[in-house]
């Protein structure tokens, strides 16, 4: 051991101009590096401490480092006062244990501080002069040269080798930053070096120096030393290549990409970050760099963002990063695909179809969402291209239905409503909805929609694998998704736009023929119904699901009303050629007519476009040739607004008595509104042309006036109107009740208003509601599934009643309502809900015929009901519902076991002993036997 005390007494009297420094003393030493009296001063007290000659103590250095050849240092003083400074610092680093935290091991803040400013020192002039010429050239060293100051390259390498096995291992020497500058003359000195044809050990050994910057010390300052010395002007073609592969290569390093961010945010603060992203781009997405140098950077790009989503600042590198590696060729827009279908491929093609499975935690779900909107709708420009997205509509439109209102269901439409703008309206836009509509998934290339075990739990919004039995059956209709996704959106525009785009591919399957061939099995049966029909219904649901939204109206009359002119010519010319219509052309075409009378109602200048007076004559021969009585009211009503008494054949008061019911339910006092709907109950009852030809606006009306006032008495006359509508139009009213009824934009007691106007309409029908029972029984079923508790009791009571009312005919749906019974029961806190699933369940016990049919649930649905019937703290009301249950199964019991019994085997046996003390039977009779069953 040596007298570490002598060591810092020798720094202490050392005079370090170029340590620690200050602007101006930095300026006036770089302009002039002569050797300055100081070097003299502190080669003399070197001489004076450390008795070795300089090279006694090279010798002792290259035995510490390793180093076998010989180093050609001449004796001069910038070469003498490099190796006396390394001799010390490897004194002192050899005898002091810099990585103890033992007491006795640390050293004071002054002694840290000498060692500090000697690297500094030495960093100065044997890295710092040694640079190549270019550098030079750059603002980092400005106005400085390394005239008189050059070195032996083998020196070079040995304070290049010092440097990095023994000060920058030490973590104290970088305390404030200390190190960075000693860095990246670090950096710029073995770039200069890797320029000259040195030994394959040398380039080595260069190699494993440059690894070790990257490795141990800050990523961030590598990246941004190498931008800056390549920022450097008049750069040489070797130096430039040299630093250009040193950027390429740890990029493809992990990490490399974060890392070139942070470099750019400290070296660029005043940048704002859009500047900033486009440099980080034009670094990262360049054509010269190798496939594989591609496809890590675009993993790498992921990986970052998915780390970045809370910081939307920098998701803007990756994200601009990712478009412009997407559009420099197809290699790395497949790649980008293949990624994002990795993202969803657990909900689409999960591993395990275990019943209850947790695929996906909420977090995840909301990770993912968060990540796509990022990626695609965070810029116009700056994001990736929204046709990246088409395959996925269907599996979005699926997680928007089953989604709760909130900010996971606003990012799902967002990203289908990016996708669907984006598209052009008049030839990728409908093909894309047929596809959607048909639900033609499988065709090339394939869309991605959830496994159909696959479902989200609204309460929890876990993604779950549902039990086999709980998979629906009937094919997913997208229409009304689509629609209510349109109408909750502002995007007024798109919802003209797909409303146009529908319009049109309605009136390309009409013009298509639908000739039957010979069908040989099912499977053709079924294409030929999806192809010929499915599609035109989707089709007219969603047309009359958009026809009644108000700002449709606005955006077609303000915008729009030439192109919608123009596709209502075609289809009355087409309507006109065709002699025997089909059922949607008719309803399509009355769907149209209204929505025109809406338009010129309340625009004068558009009744007098020429566009409007050309379709004068077609609608006066479709007035006159057309069986259909609506499409016959319809174009009246229209002729009527259009030419006024020269066409009209009603009254002045009868054709303005619609009119004058409309404005008064458009006021805002209840009493005006409660009279208009009157007006409109007894014209219907009555068959009024004039309100028949109208339905569909009246329906429009009936909720627009239940959203604006929820009143008693006008809600009790609302239902008086929806009841005389079903008898005109029995299944648009239930559709469209139904569709508002499960529209999770609405607000709670709209929605509820409406249940219970659609269990009015249901009743006014009847028994004949067994045709509706589908949309009846479903709409109540999703109700029952979500996680308003308010809802779910109004979904289960009036399921109650529509079972009563269906007379029990709900086998197809027996095993999902026991199953939702169950939940509700084992897992629901909401104690009104309890109350209505125990009524469900017991008016469904009193609509099983044969128990037999379901005597393997029978004993736990006793045990159930007598559990809760024999609970004493348990509700009055749901022991009240267990009690009626258990009645009714006795009773079923009972007469199941009387009318399985052979009559027969019901009489009773009896054996009698005959001829003891009665009278000898006559000849006559016949001789019974001695054992008689009587």
């Amino acid at each position: 051991m040596i007298n570490t005390a002598k060591y810092f007494a020798l720094l202490e009297k050392l005079s370090f101009e170029h340590a620690l420094a200050n602007e101006s003393k930095t300026q006036n030493s770089t302009n002039s590096p002569q050797t300055s009296a100081s070097i003299t001063g502190n080669l003399k007290h070197l001489e004076k401490y450390v008795l070795l000659d300089v090279a006694q103590q090279l010798q002792e250095l290259c035995n510490a480092l390793g180093v076998e050849e010989k180093i050609d240092a001449e004796d001069n003083t910038i070469n003498c006062y490099i190796i006396r400074l390394l001799h010390v610092l490897h004194t002192l680093s050899s005898n002091i244990n810099f990585h103890s935290d033992a007491r006795e091991d640390l050293i004071s803040v002054a002694h840290l501080k000498l060692c500090i400013q000697t690297t500094q020192e030495l960093s100065y002039y044997a890295l710092r002069c040694q640079l190549h010429q270019d550098f030079y050239k750059s603002p980092v060293f400005k106005n400085f040269s390394n005239n008189d100051l050059s070195i032996p390259t083998s020196l070079l390498l040995l304070s290049i080798q010092f440097f990095i096995t023994r000060l920058l291992p030490i973590r104290q020497l970088h305390i404030a930053n200390a190190m960075e500058l000693v860095q990246r003359d670090l950096l710029a000195a073995i770039i200069s070096l890797r320029t000259l044809q040195l030994p394959a050990e040398q380039q080595s050994q260069l190699n494993a120096a440059l690894s070790y910057l990257w490795q141990n010390e800050s990523k961030a300052d590598f990246f941004r030393h190498v931008l800056l010395l390549k920022a450097t002007p008049q750069l040489s073609p070797q130096l430039a290549k040299r630093l250009h592969q040193q950027l390429l290569h740890k990029l493809s390093l992990p990490h490399g990409f974060a890392s070139l961010i942070a470099a750019l945010h400290t070296a660029s603060q005043n940048l704002d970050s859009t500047r900033s992203s486009e440099v980080v781009a034009h670094i990262v997405a360049q054509r010269g760099y190798s496939p594989r140098l591609q496809q890590q950077l675009i993993e790498q790009i992921f990986d970052y963002c998915r780390l970045q989503l809370s910081n939307v600042n920098s998701m803007i590198y990756g994200v601009l990063s990712l478009r412009r590696l997407c559009e420099l060729n197809e290699t790395n827009r497949a790649s980008i695909e293949h990624i994002l279908t990795a993202h969803w491929q657990p909900l689409v093609q999960p591993e395990d179809l275990l019943s209850g499975l947790i695929i996906w935690e909420q977090s995840e779900l909301t990770a993912c969402l968060q990540l796509w909107q990022q990626l695609f709708c965070s810029s116009s420009v700056a994001c990736l291209p929204s046709s990246l997205l088409i395959p996925y509509i269907p599996l979005l439109l699926q997680l928007h239905e089953q989604l709760p209102a909130g900010n996971e269901r606003k990012s799902v439409s967002a990203l289908i409503c990016r996708c669907l703008d984006n598209r052009d309206a008049e030839l990728e836009l409908p093909k894309q909805l047929q596809r959607l509509l048909s639900w033609q998934l499988d065709k090339n290339p394939p869309w991605q929609s959830l496994h159909q075990r696959v479902a989200l739990e609204k309460k929890t919004l876990q993604v779950k694998v549902q039990q086999a039995e709980l998979v629906k059956q009937q094919d997913y209709t997208p229409s009304h998704t689509l629609c209510s996704l349109l109408m909750s959106d502002n995007n007024h525009a798109l919802t003209s736009k797909v409303f146009l785009a529908l319009l049109r591919l309605m009136l390309q399957q009409l013009s298509e023929g639908s000739s039957i061939g010979l069908l040989s099995n099912d499977e053709e049966l079924a294409h030929f119904l999806q192809s010929k029909y499915q599609l035109k219904m989707q089709l007219l649901v969603a047309l009359e699901l958009l026809v009644w939204h108000p700002p449709l109206k606005a955006q077609l009359a303000q915008t729009q009303s030439k192109q919608f002119m123009q596709l209502l010519s075609e289809l009355l010319q087409q309507r006109l050629s065709n002699q025997k219509p089909t059922v949607e052309a008719d309803q399509t075409l009355v769907v149209c007519l209204m929505l025109l009378q809406e338009l010129l109602e309340s625009s004068e200048q558009l009744q007098l476009a020429e566009s409007t007076q050309r379709l004068l004559k077609p609608l006066q021969q479709l007035a006159a040739q057309t069986p259909n009585e609506l499409v016959k009211q319809a174009t009246q009503s229209l002729l009527s607004l259009l030419l006024g008494d020269r066409v009209s054949t009603l009254p002045t008061a009868d054709r303005s008595a619609f009119q004058t019911a409309r404005e008064l339910i458009e006021q805002q006092k209840p009493h005006l509104q409660v009279y208009g709907i009157q007006l409109i109950v007894q014209a219907l009852r009555k068959k009024d042309v004039e309100f028949t030809s109208q339905c569909h606006r009246i329906l429009a009306l009936a909720l627009e006036t239940l959203k604006s006032n929820q009143e008693s008495y006008t809600f009790l006359n609302c239902v008086r109107l929806f009841v005389a509508l079903v008898h005109i139009m029995e299944s648009e009213v239930l559709d469209l009740l139904s569709a508002e009824y499960l529209a999770e934009t609405a607000q709670l007691d709209y929605r509820l208003l409406v249940g219970e106007a659609i269990l009015k309409s249901a009743q006014e029908i009847g028994p004949l509601c067994y045709r509706y029972k589908d949309v009846l029984l479903n709409c109540f079923l999703h109700g029952t599934k979500s996680p308003l508790d308010e809802l779910r009791t109004s979904s289960y009571a009036n399921l109650a009643q529509l079972c009563r009312l269906l007379t029990y005919q709900v086998h197809s749906f027996f095993q999902e309502l026991l199953q939702l019974i169950n939940d509700e029961l084992s897992f629901g806190s909401y104690l009104p809900a309890k109350r209505g699933a125990l009524l469900v369940l017991a008016e469904l016990l009193a609509g099983m015929e044969n128990l037999l049919d379901y005597q393997d649930i029978l004993l736990p649905v006793y045990r159930l009901l007598r559990a809760i019937e024999a609970n004493e703290d348990a509700d009055p009301q749901m022991r009240q519902h267990a009690a009626n249950g258990l009645k009714t199964l006795n009773a079923k019991c009972r007469e199941m076991l009387q009318t399985s019994v052979d009559p027969l085997e019901q009489m009773q046996r009896e054996i009698k002993v005959l001829g003891i003390k009665e009278p000898v039977a006559s000849s006559s009779k016949k001789q019974r036997h001695i054992l008689e069953l009587n």
